[in-house]
């Protein structure tokens, strides 16, 4: 549709017809804009809450949430060498919003001041959203405080997560419509140069994430004492899966079994895992600094090397977001774009080739949490016996 608008509709008129189409892309934005700030406030308080509430395991917790922390900051780091690399979106200039404003640079003082807004009205807007994450995280910590006392409260931020989750899984399905729209104005309007930044998004984002299994995951294993060649055969069906499907719930059965098959303890994999499938998502972090930077060389605007590490730790508190949200990788991404001042349109355009990198993200995301339970379960003092 697209081609056909682009190769058959008069250059002249061609702008106002496929604007019909945009719309089509901004209904999801508008959407996206209205349910982001209540989605962070009650997933995250809810998470917390449940994570918080382990804490009695100690040691076995501290070490699962440092590790996944590390290296989902490396993979976040990752996707900004990809973007730097590839440089995907450069030539295509796409135009700014009318009501787009350059953000100002922030000094490293008012990038500490950037999580802690003031102004109630923030929290109940996508650009508030760093603050909100930091109000959700501290409120579920004064849940779990609250000890029995707190248990309801904490019974009711899980309800209304759920609720948030069926609330976004009934936007997305307009997304097929959002994604069609988009589409079609994109190449409309821009025509093969559109198709060629998607191709070099993809090739970066399966590149620099092949980079980050093979040098990353590896010396983890090798660390954990067990041959890197047998967690990746054993590991290939939970890969499989998590690619097909897109989802780490309905993998976690076949990674767990991947654990026990490499001589992980049940007691410790049980516990690993379902945590990794709700905070560690290595590949989903490499996608958001990608994302973020792709969408910033669309529209021709520059993030500067002082901002990478807020880049990376957004990236990171993102990524483990997402795990709430299933196939939401770009409708978190707003959470990016508002933080560094971008375009929210880039959510509706990254949608489009959403199914191809989300099927790595989630095959990434839970590879990791099995090299991570290795390399735990040596740490604890149980080295890995292969099963035979």
């Amino acid at each position: 549709m697209g081609f056909a608008i682009l190769y058959t509709v008069p250059e002249e008129i061609r702008p106002a017809y496929a604007s019909w189409f945009k719309v089509l892309g901004d209904i999801l934005v508008r959407l996206i804009k209205i349910i982001i700030p209540p989605v962070i406030l009650f997933t995250i308080t809810a998470a917390v809450c449940t994570i918080a509430d382990l804490r009695r395991l100690g040691k076995t917790l501290g070490l699962i949430l440092i590790l996944y922390v590390i290296t989902s900051y490396i993979a976040a780091g990752l996707g900004i060498v990809a973007a730097s690399i590839f440089r995907p979106g450069e030539g295509v200039t796409l135009p700014l919003p009318k009501e787009y404003t350059p953000p100002k640079p922030l000094s490293p003082q008012e990038l500490i001041l950037y999580f802690f807004k003031p102004e109630l009205y923030h929290l109940f807007t996508v650009k508030g959203a760093p603050t909100l994450i930091l109000i959700a995280i501290i409120l579920g910590i004064g849940i779990v405080l609250l000890g029995d006392r707190g248990r309801p409260i904490a019974k009711f931020f899980d309800i209304m997560s759920d609720l948030m989750i069926r609330t976004l899984r009934v936007i997305m399905w307009y997304t097929p419509v959002a994604v069609f729209g988009y589409a079609v104005w994109l190449i409309s309007t821009y025509g093969p140069a559109m198709l060629g930044a998607y191709g070099k998004f993809l090739a970066a984002q399966y590149s620099l994430t092949a980079v980050h299994v093979l040098f990353v995951y590896t010396p983890i294993v090798f660390l954990a004492g067990l041959n890197p060649l047998k967690y990746y055969k054993e590991q290939s069906e939970p890969f499989l899966v998590a690619y097909s499907t897109r989802s780490s719930a309905v993998t976690l059965p076949y990674n767990m079994a991947a654990a026990k098959r490499m001589g992980v303890r049940d007691e410790i994999f049980r516990l690993t895992l379902p945590i990794g499938a709700t905070v560690n998502m290595d590949g989903t972090a490499l996608y958001q600094a990608l994302s973020t930077l792709f969408i910033a060389q669309l529209f021709g605007i520059t993030i500067g090397a002082h901002q990478a590490f807020l880049l990376m730790t957004m990236a990171v508190i993102v990524s483990a977001a997402c795990a709430a949200v299933p196939g939401a990788g770009p409708i978190m991404l707003a959470i990016m774009l508002s933080t560094f001042g971008l375009p929210l349109e880039g959510i509706a355009i990254m949608l489009v080739v959403d199914p191809i990198s989300d099927a790595l993200r989630t095959a990434t995301n839970v590879s990791g949490d099995n090299a991570c339970t290795l390399l735990i379960s040596r740490i604890l003092g149980y080295k890995p016996t292969p099963l035979s």
